[in-house]
């Protein structure tokens, strides 16, 4: 019988499977496309094929490499964020303070394996606290509110959000996924991504009615209702094998409580979307950086993970 860290590297190899059949499909679609979108395309599907390989080998070395990939993707977050806000507006201090809080929030979740409750708990509120004490303490007076706001804002978002990935691991009162506890992080980081594709592809075929104008004008309803449709089939799919969603309960209860999981994740990761793109809509930038060649920055590439992860988080300890 297979053990958990076999299975888990079969579900990898059908996930790079079927990027390679996506791949495939893509680049047949860009035949006869101007030139300028070509590049664009190839670019986003190198990017994306670097990131999955990334992706994977954090998944495959367990919980540590989930920890590590969650510590360097909110690193770079936060100095995308930072610099949107201006490295002059937010001072030397506290930007120094805002990189410590990164691999310090991430060093006492692993420390304090299996209490990610009271980690969870008691983060914002150190984060409100020292970042209002500090900026005061530090006479930081012009342009208060918005940049204290600001700056507990990125943390809560590109840090503590994301964080909860990393939680859905360390819930040990629940029973294993059929390919160990990393199946969780796999199946809402699997779910969130293909949302954030099949909203974009179908919205650019189909979509013709906008729902967000003003926020994010290539939005569309279409796009919404077809990325809910194909995350929720994918989500329904995968549940047994990557979550414990299914386990003891009937096949229909099952397929309602993994379609519920789909949905949230699908919907959510819309509106976790439009919140990035309201925020640099804000400074006036179409992309966080130029990190990732036809994607943007880390923020627009986890853009909806920072609303999925925790909403996931808390219907697993919902319906578990």
């Amino acid at each position: 019988m297979l053990s958990p860290s076999h299975r888990l590297l079969a579900v990898l190899a059908m996930v790079f499977a079927a990027l390679a059949v996506g791949t495939l499909i893509r680049v047949a679609m860009l035949r006869g496309a101007a030139p300028e979108l070509v590049r664009s395309r190839l670019e986003s599907l190198r990017t994306w094929w670097l990131l999955a390989c990334l992706f994977a080998f954090a998944v495959a070395i367990g919980e540590l490499g989930v920890l590590l990939a969650l510590t360097i993707v909110a690193c770079l977050g936060v100095w995308e964020f930072l610099s949107l806000l201006g490295w002059q507006s937010v001072g030397r201090p506290m930007a120094t303070i805002m990189f410590v809080f990164v691999p310090l929030y991430y060093l006492l979740a692993f420390v304090f394996t299996g209490q990610q409750d009271l980690i969870l708990q008691l983060s914002p509120v150190v984060f409100f606290v020292v970042i209002g004490g500090m900026r005061s303490w530090l006479g930081l007076t012009q342009g208060y509110i918005r940049t204290t706001a600001a700056l507990f804002w990125g943390l809560m978002l590109l840090v503590y959000s994301p964080s909860h990935a990393y939680a859905l691991v360390q819930l040990k009162s629940i029973p294993e996924p059929w390919v160990g506890r990393v199946g969780w992080v796999l199946y809402l980081v699997i779910l969130t991504e293909t949302n954030d594709i099949m909203q974009a592809i179908i919205g650019r075929r189909f979509g013709k009615r906008k729902i967000t104008p003003k926020v994010s004008p290539n939005k569309s309803l279409e796009g919404l209702l077809g990325g809910v449709l194909a995350t929720s089939l994918l989500g329904v799919l995968t549940a047994p094998w990557l979550t414990s969603l299914t386990l003891d309960r009937s096949f229909a209860m099952g397929v309602l409580v993994s379609l519920a999981a789909s949905i949230s994740i699908s919907f959510f990761g819309f509106l976790g979307d439009i919140n990035m793109s309201g925020i640099k809509r804000d400074v006036g930038v179409k992309d966080g950086s130029r990190l990732l060649p036809g994607q943007g920055g880390m923020i627009d590439r986890i853009d909806s993970l920072t609303f999925t992860a925790p909403v996931f988080y808390y219907f697993v300890r919902l319906t578990m």
